[in-house]
């Protein structure tokens, strides 16, 4: 009777673990959320958007939360590395980061190497000018003959052909204070960039405000995506189903209102 008991209880401890096994193998989700999904993220783009400590470590802002909420819904745990515009799409490419958001296939140089997720969040680009000029409402006439500041490696299908044919004059800087300095010092006449970034740099600089004058009329509007490396373990589904449940939350605008964007 002593043994009979003994094999059963064996029985039913390896009954169990083999059911264990079988669970996760058979869970993707389950076996994936042991790994980190791995975020690129812009160096270049500062409040509202990112927030960096004193060693360029992401510790907040928009895009950290949206992407915090992506990685929850996704039973992940996320990891963030820095990249330049430059580097960041070959980065995502090539594996070494799973995924960047805040991107679209219209400032991709291979698009058709990445898998796209629905649109996200919107990026709303307006044109910012000294206080005593005249403001550009029309775009592209009123830029025509103008030097406009613009961030290098960075795509304006607006104004391509203009900027191409010389009938305005593009000036590039590597980053959005660089721009804003360029204006300060007449060395351009406008410059382009998005309503995120304009806050950033006036929340830095609050005594400047009322020395610009910003277009009300929107110079562009991009509905972002985020960009999922081919040669990653997760799948763009999963990333969609994330933002559709972020959307249906107020999730996203909720959070775009917290740091003073408009979601449209």
């Amino acid at each position: 009777m002593k043994s009979r008991n003994m094999q059963q209880f064996f029985s039913g401890r390896f009954s169990g673990a083999c059911l264990a096994v079988a669970m996760l193998f058979a869970s993707p989700g389950l076996a994936q959320a042991q790994q980190p999904i791995r975020f690129a993220v812009f160096e270049n783009l500062d409040y509202p958007l990112h927030v960096f400590d004193k060693t360029r470590h992401l510790t907040g802002g928009l895009l950290k939360d949206f992407t915090d909420q992506i990685a929850k819904n996704m039973n992940a745990s996320p990891s963030y590395m820095a990249y330049s515009r430059r580097r960041i799409e070959a980065v995502v490419i090539n594996g070494d980061a799973d995924m960047v958001c805040y991107f679209s296939p219209k400032w991709a140089d291979k698009p058709d190497e990445l898998a796209w997720s629905i649109a996200a969040l919107p990026q709303i680009e307006r044109v910012v000018v000294l206080a005593d000029k005249t403001l550009p409402e029309a775009f592209p006439q009123q830029l025509i003959g103008k030097k406009v500041a613009v961030q290098i490696g960075y795509h304006y299908p607006q104004i391509a052909t203009q900027f191409e044919n010389g009938q305005i004059k593009r000036m590039d800087q590597t980053d959005v204070p660089g721009m804003f300095r360029m204006l300060d010092l007449g060395g351009a006449d406008a410059l382009i960039t998005s309503e995120s970034e304009i806050e950033g740099y006036l929340k830095n600089f609050p005594e400047k405000r009322h020395t610009y004058k910003v277009s009300k009329n929107t110079f562009s509007i991009v509905q972002t995506q985020c960009a999922l490396s081919r040669k990653s373990a997760w799948k763009i589904e999963q990333v969609n189903h994330a933002i559709r449940r972020m959307q249906e939350s107020g999730e996203i605008q909720h959070m775009m209102r917290e740091y003073g964007m408009s979601d449209r």
